[in-house]
């Protein structure tokens, strides 16, 4: 089994919400659990192909920050 992606979103940066939805965004691409620290929010993903694990993160990580945009301006998604 390939070793989980682990993503970190501190939460000064991050809205917990966000995270949450830009991980449901993904969902169809592996398995991917949510929790969190004291500072951030963490997320773990475990790619269902090999051939997305190089994106994955990258992209996760880019509709985290869309998603926390958005919410910070008042436009819901």
């Amino acid at each position: 089994m390939a070793e989980p992606l682990a993503l970190r979103f501190h939460k000064s940066l991050y809205l917990g919400d966000a995270v949450r939805r830009a991980a449901e965004r993904f969902a169809a691409l592996g398995a991917i659990t949510l929790g969190e620290s004291d500072a951030d929010w963490l997320v773990s993903a475990v790619p269902l192909r090999e051939s997305v694990r190089a994106r994955l993160g990258d992209e996760l990580s880019n509709h985290a920050l869309f998603e926390t945009i958005l919410a910070r301006k008042g436009i819901s998604t």
